[in-house]
């Protein structure tokens, strides 16, 4: 009886869950929350649940190992803490505004007033931005908190930095100019209980290892384990040019190359504009070569040779109707393409939002106008009177405050560099850019500007950086080792040794170039690349590897999956878009805890993949 009670009320519990998803989708998380998740009917579920299941358990201690008995009581006490959270804690909301009276209370959920036992005054509040941009880097607020005894108690508050006083946790969560949002935590007891039940849960976890009769414990002994490896810095390049086609005028590749080493403001960042160039031309085109000409090449073409690169057909078009409309055939447009004696073609691509190939053709055209009349190259820094550094094409406004001669560098610099090239003067045009770079260093000063070893870390990030060939090697090789050691599990007779060396190298070769340019973007960005959904795909491929590697002489089917699940992986990586832009990251995500948490997922995820692909063969 008591057995069927407790999982029948944990079925009740699940089938809570899902309709609660589903409010919570369609109504909101706040209906939810009232009507569901903490509705007194389903904390009793809980509740009931929860005693049923311990006496069921204690009931049977004599037959339960351990581990099990400890994972059991985690629950138990994570529990116990969700409800002392629930009746004794208090979430509410503070506004505060600087130079105005101290607050002595806060908003509750429910729309109540709570009152604090202490003061809180606004001291002031800032965005601190990453040196040389206008990109946030965080939000930071500083109180000053008096008690009743007339003691004073400063603190500072910012989005990966919580402040506590008296029990209550106090979260940057807004700003604005002379004013600040905060969030307000009071749970002095449940956080605890919570804590100490997730403690449990990983000692129960780990304890399931060490277990007598655990699998974990014989693989202790197995001589995989005492060996060791070397990750070397490895990278290797995929180019290809065709002699045979014709090409536009473009700059010679190392005046492109020069040009391609000038410091740009894009992205919200200073970067090389070598990366500016190589997503340009993947935005374009689809790659980030075209015709044997490299990214710089492109990006210059259409800076100084427009006439010749806005008849090139290499914007490329999705969708029928969206060709139709330009009046192409195959799959690439020239930028020509989208005008004609009646205007722009595109016109109502603005109002017609639900067509994404409509909107993603018109994207391209203006990015390619955008950088043909320069209005895309943020190369020229400018520091105002309140220290801030303002990045200017030379298309741009000049601004009131900008000394006339630094304005008329910035007008003459370039038009002396197109001349230069129209001439043939390609020494004199790499001179020019070298003294636009002097003057870029000059301006800004080394704090604001990505060091040396950082820029030439990008340009090198750039060159290596092809997430096809490796995911088609990966799966070829994934492929060819899926039948190998099939036709061996059926047969009974072992893979041959080249074979197996040649897959090792195969396998060897793309972790050792994950390896390397995973460091290199994480260096190049400054956080760990575990940003977005192309970095997290390429640890994914990573992770997958690390693993076939690791259980390969244990499981031999294991060498096939990590190629398989890496070849897939780096696949879903270039969804949407190649190579996303590298950027800072956002102040809510500058927190060491997401690296911890991305990299356990992935993991995962990579385990996940080999049970299924394990269970199919």
């Amino acid at each position: 009886m008591l057995k069927t009670l407790s999982f029948g009320l944990y079925s009740l519990l699940i089938v809570l869950l899902v309709v609660a998803t589903i409010v919570e989708k369609e109504y909101g998380s706040a209906t939810a929350v009232n009507y569901l998740y903490s509705s007194p009917w389903a904390i009793a579920l809980w509740g009931v649940m929860a005693v049923c299941g311990l006496v069921y358990l204690l009931r049977r201690v004599s037959r339960k190992a351990f581990a099990t008995l400890l994972l059991h009581a985690s629950f138990i006490v994570i529990l116990l803490g969700a409800l002392v959270t629930h009746i004794f804690g208090q979430q509410g909301t503070l506004m505060l505004e600087e130079n105005a009276k101290p607050v002595s209370g806060f908003l509750l959920q429910g729309g109540k007033t709570a009152r604090l036992p202490f003061s809180v005054e606004l001291k002031a509040c800032r965005t601190e931005y990453y040196p040389g941009t206008s990109t946030s880097m965080d939000y930071v607020s500083e109180l000053i908190l008096r008690e009743k005894d007339s003691s004073r108690v400063e603190g500072t508050v910012s989005m990966n930095n919580i402040f506590t006083h008296s029990g209550y946790r106090f979260y940057q969560t807004g700003i604005g100019t002379g004013r600040s949002t905060l969030s307000i935590s009071y749970d002095p007891w449940g956080i605890g209980i919570s804590y100490l039940g997730y403690a449990l849960l990983l000692l129960a976890m780990i304890s399931f290892f060490f277990q007598k009769a655990s699998r974990f414990r014989a693989l202790l002994k197995s001589p995989l384990l005492r060996s060791t490896g070397l990750v070397v810095a490895l990278f290797f390049c995929f180019t290809g040019m065709s002699a045979e086609e014709t090409v536009p005028n473009t700059l010679q590749r190392g005046l492109a190359k020069s040009y391609g080493r000038l410091y740009v403001y894009y992205g919200d960042r200073v970067c090389p504009l070598q990366t500016m160039a190589k997503d340009f031309c993947t935005k374009l085109y689809g790659k980030d070569t075209y015709k044997g000409l490299t990214a710089e090449q492109v990006l210059t073409g259409w800076i100084f040779y427009y006439d010749d690169w806005k008849n090139e057909p290499m914007i490329k078009i999705k969708g029928d109707k969206v060709k139709q409309r330009l009046g192409i055939e195959g799959n690439y447009a020239r930028l020509s393409d989208f005008y004609d004696r009646n205007g722009y073609k595109l016109e109502d691509a603005a109002t017609d939002i639900g067509n994404r190939d409509l909107q993603d053709a018109d994207e391209k055209a203006a990015l390619a106008g955008l950088v043909c009349t320069g209005a895309a190259l943020k190369i020229y820094p400018y520091k105002s009177a309140d220290g801030k550094t303002l990045w200017l094409s030379w298309v741009d406004k000049r601004p009131a405050e900008m000394p006339l001669d630094q304005w008329k560098f910035i007008l003459g610099s370039m038009d002396f560099v197109a001349r230069e090239i129209m001439h043939g003067r390609n020494v004199s045009a790499n001179e020019a850019l070298l003294k636009i770079k002097a003057h870029q260093r000059e301006i800004v000063g080394t704090d604001g500007l990505p060091d040396d070893t950082k820029f030439e870390a990008e340009i090198l990030y750039n060159q290596i950086s092809h997430s096809l060939p490796a995911a088609i090697v990966a799966l070829l090789a994934g492929l060819v080792a899926f039948f190998l050691y099939s036709r061996s599990l059926l047969t009974g007779r072992p893979v041959g040794r080249r074979w197996n060396i040649g897959l090792f190298v195969a396998s060897l070769l793309l972790f050792l170039y994950l390896t390397f340019a995973i460091a290199l973007r994480g260096y190049v960005s400054g956080h760990w690349p575990l940003s977005n959904g192309f970095e997290t795909m390429q640890l994914l491929a990573w992770c997958s590897l690390l693993l076939g590697f690791a259980l390969r002489n244990r499981f031999s089917m294991m060498r096939s999956f990590g190629l398989i699940v890496c070849g897939l992986a780096l696949l879903v990586s270039m969804m949407g878009e190649s190579n996303p832009k590298i950027t800072h990251l956002m102040p809510v995500l500058a927190s060491p805890l997401l690296s911890i948490h991305v990299v356990v997922i992935m993991l995962a995820y990579a385990l996940l993949a080999f049970t299924f692909l394990n269970g199919l063969t």
